[in-house]
């Protein structure tokens, strides 16, 4: 009787198991809309060492790429969170991720900012973050949900002003006005491993929407190291 007590809680407990896992399994379903974000999100993130827990920050509007080719401008996290959804939505049956647009501009927390023209580009730029903050290559790490990673710290506000390394400081009206600022900068000075970096005070607004007014080099490292705890 024993025995046959024992026998039967073991088949119970196997069925208890292979109901989990399909509760598992359907609510990680790769087609839905949420999974989808939230991976794209994570993904995104990951690949440009950006967002919570990484060496940087995008500096946007910036541009995405989808699987079927078309390609939209974001002008924040929530937009893109909110222009990813909407695609899935129209593509229902698509698994494969939206990848980054080059070139794109990224603030590091020392505040100096980056125009990244190619992939390639941006691993050498990830090479020189601490291993925990390159991003790409590394999972989630123990602690963090699906959609953690696709978080951003801050949204930097323009107008801004940028110190070459020459200097002189010119004054960037937009995104656009930035990138042309570091690519000329780049075009005129290929040799040159100084990089431009921001003219303190600045402004970024926070995940909450408040604007935050950043005095110096010091509070924008310290706001970028505790975002990612």
């Amino acid at each position: 009787m024993i025995k046959l007590m024992k026998n039967f809680a073991g088949v119970a407990f196997i069925l208890a198991m292979i109901g989990l896992a399909s509760c598992d399994k359907s609510s990680l379903d790769v087609t839905s809309e949420d999974y989808f974000t939230l991976g794209a999100m994570d993904s995104l993130h990951r690949d440009g060492g950006c967002g919570r827990g990484s060496c940087f920050e995008f500096v946007y509007p910036i541009s995405i790429k989808f699987a079927d080719g078309t390609t939209a401008e974001v002008t924040s996290n929530e937009n893109m969170r909110e222009t990813i959804r909407t695609w899935k939505e129209s593509n229902s049956s698509a698994t494969e991720r939206p990848t980054l647009v080059f070139p794109l501009e990224v603030l590091a927390k020392d505040g100096t900012v980056t125009s990244v023209a190619s992939e390639t580009e941006f691993k050498t730029l990830l090479a020189t973050c601490p291993p925990q903050g390159r991003g790409k290559g590394h999972g989630r790490g123990r602690g963090h949900k699906p959609g953690d990673r696709g978080q951003n710290c801050f949204t930097l506000v323009f107008p801004v002003s940028v110190q070459l390394p020459d200097s002189t400081v010119a004054t960037a009206a937009d995104r656009d006005a930035l990138h042309t600022i570091l690519h000329t900068w780049k075009k005129n000075n290929p040799t040159s491993k100084v990089r431009p970096a921001l003219v303190f005070p600045i402004k970024v607004t926070l995940t909450d929407g408040t604007e935050k007014t950043v005095a110096s080099k010091e509070e924008l490292t310290v706001l970028k190291d505790s975002c990612g705890n």
